[in-house]
């Protein structure tokens, strides 16, 4: 099999999400030392980017992003320690949680996917995460992007508290927040710098974003 074969099936494994398949395909790119920034740019983020295009299209709908989305973890767990090893240079660093009462985490895992597949690195603080916690890793991990994702109405006045004591703290990273209670309204009462209520537009909002700095 061609170099650029192991390459497309890599591609095609994340695109339907079949996380053996995808996993397999880049243990056998590694062992014949297909260079990992290829590995990344023509397979992991190339895949990611037809998931995200096949979604905004109609073709894709929400069980078919986390299918993808898996198979993009799994394929970023086997290429990360290749990465660090070679010091590979990041987009960007992004610090992401889901706000205190709140521990739906299904959209925040989907993020987390494109944003490592499009080469970030991203610390996941996880659910229930009080607002001292964001202000605790924001101070000690310096990130470029703080993303805040939540799905119940009662955690605004969470994102409201952590955006409040983040910027209390002198936190300048951006802070964007996410999930389908949100509005621009809400953005703007939340404190924030930008929301979205969907994955795959909150990656390109975040690249938007990290380009402006």
């Amino acid at each position: 099999m061609k170099d650029s074969e192991i390459i497309e099936k890599i591609k095609n494994a994340i695109i339907k999400g079949i996380s053996e398949e995808a996993i397999a395909a880049v243990n056998t790119a590694l062992k014949r030392n297909i260079e990992t920034n290829q590995i990344l740019n023509e397979a992991i983020i190339s895949g990611a980017e037809e998931v995200g295009l096949r979604y905004e299209n109609g073709e894709y709908f929400l069980a078919d992003m986390l299918l993808a989305a898996d198979a993009m973890i799994n394929c970023m767990d086997v290429v990360k320690p290749k990465l660090i090893e070679e010091k590979h240079k990041s987009l960007g660093k992004i610090v992401i949680g889901t706000p205190e009462g709140d521990i739906h985490d299904i959209g925040k895992s989907l993020v987390i996917a494109l944003l490592q597949g499009q080469g970030f690195d991203v610390i996941d603080l996880g659910v229930d995460v009080p607002p001292e916690k964001f202000v605790e890793v924001a101070m000690n991990e310096n990130p470029d992007i703080i993303g805040i994702s939540g799905l119940l109405t009662m955690t605004i006045s969470k994102m409201i508290e952590t955006v409040t004591m983040l910027k209390r703290k002198g936190i300048r990273a951006k802070i964007v927040v996410g999930g389908g209670i949100l509005s621009e309204e809400s953005c703007k009462y939340i404190g924030a710098d930008a929301w979205t209520k969907d994955g795959w537009k909150g990656v390109k909002l975040i690249k938007d974003l990290m380009e402006a700095n």
